[in-house]
């Protein structure tokens, strides 16, 4: 089935309906070219000195990987905390937390003559499968033009609706994500995907962006991959996507800091339609919970 498209004045609760019916879908012309221009300038410096370490069977031969993205690519702030992407993260994750994090950024480069990439979900790190809850959303940009032959990252759209527990979904049944540079692919952490083959002379350059529930822990260390002296630098609420801040506040916390940190966000973004356990807070709380 296609890959949905839509464009860049959607309004974000179209994108999350269509995100949740399809398991997939394509926000044309999100951000300028000149941002994505320059987030490339950065990271190329990157991809070309480490971007083959991490070859493997998945990530295959001739795709460079970076995971330190923001360390190396400043500019890629306005990818990773882009308000519609916030958008839509809100209202697929925040009724399961009190507030996410990002689990992994990698600028992936598919060279010419690599093979398409295993289909697979993003969410199988997690032992747990609830149906109707999802424990990620993954954001890949197009920092060129994707296309079926160059690598366009491969979707197989309603596969979202299958616990992995139960059976697979058919994963001959995809579609290769066309979208000009710019723009994003957003997919449920359920949805099956894939980066494709390039049978291009040319390369495929895209960044992959997956937020997850804040009470999960992160894929990539994001406190080692991006420590304090470089969170620091970046708006509160990117810095709390990274995990500096904690998860829920009062009597409820995870992740809490006492001391100092030039990256801590003191509050955390906070929804009201998550209200935790409903945590002993203040003295009234104290007592009627205390059981005598």
């Amino acid at each position: 089935m296609p890959i949905p498209v839509l464009q860049n004045t959607a309004d974000p609760a179209d994108v999350v309906a269509t995100l949740m019916r399809e398991g997939a879908v394509v926000v044309e012309n999100l951000v300028d070219a000149e941002t994505v221009d320059a987030v490339c300038q950065e990271l190329r410096p990157e991809l070309d000195a480490k971007g083959l370490d991490q070859q493997g069977a998945f990530n295959g031969a001739l795709t460079n990987r970076i995971s330190n993205v923001l360390a190396v690519s400043p500019k890629a702030a306005a990818l990773l905390d882009h308000d519609m992407v916030v958008s839509v993260a809100n209202e697929v994750l925040l009724p399961y937390c009190a507030n996410y994090r990002i689990s992994s950024m990698t600028a992936i480069e598919v060279l010419p003559g690599e093979a398409a990439q295993a289909l697979h979900r993003d969410d199988t790190p997690y032992p747990i499968d609830i149906a109707g809850m999802e424990l990620q959303i993954g954001v890949m940009w197009s920092l060129n033009d994707f296309t079926p032959e160059n690598g366009g990252t491969r979707i197989v759209t309603g596969s979202h609706r299958l616990l992995r527990s139960w059976h697979l979904p058919d994963l001959k049944n995809w579609d290769a994500a066309a979208m000009p540079k710019g723009s994003a692919l957003f997919y449920l952490g359920s949805t099956w995907h894939g980066a494709g083959a390039n049978e291009t002379d040319g390369r495929r350059m895209g960044l992959i962006n997956v937020y997850s529930l804040g009470w999960l822990r992160q894929e990539v260390n994001q406190y080692l991959t991006h420590p304090p002296e470089i969170a620091a630098k970046f708006a509160p609420r990117l810095r709390a996507l990274l995990g500096y801040t904690t998860h829920s506040n009062g009597d409820d916390q995870l992740g809490h800091l006492r001391g100092g940190c030039a990256a801590w966000v003191k509050d955390p973004p906070e929804d009201p339609r998550y209200k935790g356990r409903n945590a002993v807070g203040t003295a009234e709380d104290a007592a009627a919970q205390s059981g005598l």
